[in-house]
C-alpha cells in the first residue's frame, strides 16, 4: 500500500465536510430561474457563484461560465433550496454528472446547452467528461460536435480509434475518481490491453482494475466473470491485493506456468483465495518439514504490554505469522534488508505491516494485513501513523 494513499484519508474527510457546508449556502430564485451558492465563507476567492435552471441551460445561448472544478453538487445533501435547483435535471443526468469527482456543473451545463453532449454522456459518459474537461475552449468543444467520436478521442489525447470509442462505451463504472482515472489512461494507451478488452461486453470497476494490473489475466474465465459482478471501491482493492498476493507467492514457491494458470482459471476471487491459501500452507509444510514444535508462541507474544508492536526476526515468526493471517510474509524473508516486519494485537486481532527505509531515510509503509488476510480500515491505519509521527518506526533503522 502506497504511502500517499495512506496520507489521503483526513483530507478526504476534511473535503467532505467543506462540500457540506456549501451545500448549506444554496439558495434558490424561483423568478429568475437560478441557484445562488454563498462561498465566501468558506472559500472566499470564489465569492457568490449562480447556476442558472435546467430548463434555462437548455435555452439560452450564453456563454457557460467556469465553475468551480472541485464542487460535487450531486454528492451535496438535498437541502430544500439545493432541490428545487435539482428537481429539473432528468435523475439520470444527475446520476452520470455524480460519476465524476470535478467539473460537474461545467458537465451539466454542456449537457444542457448542446444535445449531442447530452447524447455523449448516455454512451460514452467518460468521453464526454473528458472532452469538457480537457481545457478546450467551448467553441473548440462545438467544433468537435459535428466530427466523428474517434476525432473527439483523438483530440483529447486518447488513440483516435473505433477501438477506443468501443472501450469507452462498454465501461460500466458506478464512480470516477484518480486511481480509476489512471487505469482508464493505461488501457487505453496500451495498443495490447485495449485490443484485448474488445471482447468483454462490459467493462466495470474490478474488470478495469484488473486489466490495468494484470494485463495477462485479460480475457481469462476469472477477468470475464468479475466484469459481470456489481462491486465497491473496497471489493476492487481487496481484488488487487489478492491477485498481488497470490502471484508473489507463487514467484517465491517458483511454481511452473500450468500451475500459476490457475489464476485466470478460476471462476471466482474465492478460488483464487482458496488456492493461495493451498500454496501457503504448502510452503509452510515444507519449510517445518513435520515439526510444529518449531513454531513460537506467536500470539502470546501479542498479548497487549507495554510494548506498542513487536518487530519478528526469526524466520519461524514470519512463519508463524503468516499462518496466523493467512498471508504469506514468508515471501519477503529473502528480500531487501532494510525491510522490517512488525506486528500488534488490536481488540483480540493480529495486525502486521511491512516497513521499509527508502533512500532518503524516510519510512514507508509497504503493505498491511490483518486476520484472514483482510485489508485495513483507517482505525487499523491509525497506530501506523501515529507510530510513524513519533518517529518510532524510524527507530527501528537507526543504530
Amino acid at each position: 500500500m502506497k504511502p500517499k494513499a495512506l496520507a489521503a484519508v483526513l483530507p478526504d474527510s476534511r473535503d467532505r465536510f467543506r462540500q457540506q457546508q456549501l451545500a448549506k449556502q444554496c439558495f434558490w430564485d424561483e423568478v429568475e430561474q437560478t441557484l445562488w451558492i454563498d462561498a465566501r465563507k468558506i472559500e472566499p476567492q470564489v465569492g457568490v457563484v449562480s447556476v442558472i435552471g435546467w430548463e434555462r441551460m437548455m435555452f439560452e445561448s450564453e456563454p457557460i461560465p467556469a465553475y468551480p472544478q472541485d464542487w460535487r453538487v450531486f454528492a451535496w445533501s438535498n437541502f430544500s433550496q439545493l432541490a428545487y435547483w435539482r428537481k429539473q435535471i432528468p435523475k439520470w443526468i444527475q446520476d452520470s454528472c455524480a460519476l465524476f469527482p470535478s467539473h460537474q456543473l461545467t458537465l451539466l451545463h454542456y449537457c444542457g446547452k448542446y444535445p449531442q453532449i447530452l447524447e455523449l454522456l448516455d454512451h460514452a459518459p467518460l468521453l464526454a467528461w473528458r472532452l469538457v474537461t480537457s481545457g478546450l475552449e467551448e467553441p473548440e468543444v462545438v467544433a468537435l460536435l459535428s466530427g466523428k467520436r474517434v476525432e473527439m478521442a483523438a483530440q483529447v489525447g486518447w488513440p483516435g480509434k473505433e477501438e477506443t470509442v468501443k472501450f469507452l462505451r462498454n465501461l460500466r463504472l458506478r464512480w470516477v475518481n484518480q486511481e480509476i482515472s489512471e487505469q482508464i489512461e493505461v488501457c487505453l494507451l496500451d495498443e495490447r490491453r485495449l485490443h484485448a478488452l474488445q471482447s468483454l461486453p462490459r467493462i466495470n470497476s474490478m474488470a478495469l482494475s484488473l486489466a490495468a494490473r494484470f494485463p495477462e489475466l485479460i480475457g481469462c474465465r476469472l477477468h470475464r466473470a468479475l466484469a459481470q459482478l456489481p462491486c465497491r471501491p473496497m471489493q476492487c482493492q481487496s481484488m488487487v491485493a489478492l491477485l498481488e498476493d497470490a502471484y508473489r507467492l507463487a514467484d517465491y514457491l517458483g511454481l511452473d506456468e500450468a500451475e500459476v494458470a490457475r489464476i485466470g482459471e478460476s471462476r471466482y476471487l474465492v478460488e483464487v483465495s482458496q488456492l493461495y491459501q493451498q500454496w501457503l500452507n504448502s510452503a509452510a509444510e515444507s519449510a517445518l518439514q513435520g515439526d510444529e514444535e518449531a513454531l513460537p508462541a506467536l500470539s502470546d507474544t501479542l498479548a497487549p504490554s507495554a510494548h506498542e508492536f513487536m518487530v519478528l526476526t526469526p524466520p519461524q515468526q514470519w512463519l508463524q505469522l503468516s499462518l496466523l493471517q493467512q498471508h504469506a510474509w514468508i515471501t519477503e524473508l529473502d528480500g531487501e534488508s532494510d525491510s522490517k516486519l512488525i506486528a500488534w494485537q488490536q481488540e483480540d486481532a493480529v495486525w502486521a505491516a511491512l516497513i521499509k527505509q527508502a533512500a532518503n531515510k524516510t519510512v514507508e509503509i509497504v503493505r498491511v494485513r490483518g486476520p484472514e488476510n483482510s485489508l485495513p480500515s483507517a482505525k487499523e491505519l491509525a497506530n501506523l501513523h501515529l507510530w510513524q509521527a513519533k518517529g518510532r518506526l524510524q527507530a527501528l533503522f537507526e543504530g
